[in-house]
């Protein structure tokens, strides 16, 4: 036989009162706090929390005259080239302007780069340096930049090397004679004694800090007739990734090799330019390692041997 027991509970609730008088006691504590110490709770961020931030609010500046809105860029999904920092894709501007956009992966320290990359190329002007032509705003909010460049449909002097010559059989190969190669030289030369010229806002002095035949830019594949300019300016230094086959000695040779852009180092690379054309696109140190080239710089030629058939007024 089931039996079954009934038990009675009870609660006990807090009169309204009570309630309303503790809600407003709360309200009071925390409004004292608040007034006591809510101004230091609401100071800004400071730029040891956000390393970024202050430089970031600095570039926004700089580049304000060159900002637009991300609708008026209409993106391409045609990639041009790898260089040592990020992807090139094709694009064309809304007002009908063909041109190159450069992009950064999500990374502050990436980000960063180039940004101060595109600072230093807009406030240079010569016809044989690569012109920035716009900055998404969405750049300096998401972290993500978005750079517009002029066009030049020649591609990369390299690749002009790798798919007119390297590549080809003797016969199908072009044809460039030296005063060709020497005058993409000379325009070059002219861009870095500019680039060498002028300073920024403190004063200090510009460099290119990447200078080979991959950032040499050809405005047309008839290498007789165009114009040589010279781009992506900087070294990635956070990446992981050297052009050790173009860095200086002092660099290459030091206990920890480490590689801050200056105006020597840029002459530097200028002859490992040199020796790139008068070997028609040849890889400088060509599977060398960093101590291979190390023990190169204390032969007779220091580094890269002089190419068969130089003249020697070069």
């Amino acid at each position: 036989m089931l039996s079954h027991r009934y038990y009675s509970c009870s609660a006990s609730y807090m009169n309204p009162w009570a309630t309303i008088i503790t809600m407003t006691g709360l309200y009071i504590l925390g409004l004292f706090w608040f007034c006591k110490r809510g101004k230091t709770a609401c100071l800004p961020v400071p730029d040891s929390i956000f390393p970024y931030q202050k430089r970031l609010k600095q570039l926004e500046r700089d580049l304000s005259y060159l900002t637009v809105d991300d609708v008026n860029i209409e993106i391409t999904e045609t990639a041009l080239g790898q260089g040592f920092v990020l992807p090139k894709t094709e694009n064309r501007f809304k007002q009908k302007v063909c041109c190159a956009v450069k992009m950064s992966f999500p990374i502050p320290s990436k980000s960063i780069i180039l940004l101060e990359e595109a600072a230093r190329m807009a406030r240079l002007d010569h016809p044989n340096i690569v012109k920035i032509i716009a900055v998404s705003k969405l750049s300096f909010s998401v972290l993500r930049p978005l750079i517009v460049m002029e066009w030049l449909p020649g591609g990369s002097l390299s690749e002009y090397f790798r798919h007119y010559i390297r590549e080809r059989e003797e016969r199908e190969r072009s044809t460039i004679k030296l005063r060709e190669i020497l005058h993409i030289l000379s325009q070059i030369a002219e861009a870095l004694k500019y680039i060498h010229n002028s300073e920024d806002d403190y004063g200090r002095e510009f460099t290119h800090g990447d200078i080979a035949a991959r950032n040499v830019l050809l405005t047309s594949i008839d290498i007789s007739e165009c114009t040589a300019k010279l781009g992506d300016f900087g070294v990635p230094v956070d990446c992981g990734k050297f052009p050790i086959a173009w860095m200086p000695p002092e660099v290459l040779c030091a206990a920890e090799p480490y590689f801050n852009p200056r105006q020597e180092s840029d002459t530097w690379m200028f002859g490992v330019l040199i020796w790139e054309c008068l070997t028609l696109g040849a890889e400088p140190h060509f599977q060398r390692s960093i101590d291979e080239i190390r023990r190169c710089f204390k032969l007779p030629d220091k580094g890269l041997a002089c190419p068969p058939g130089t003249p020697l007024d070069v």
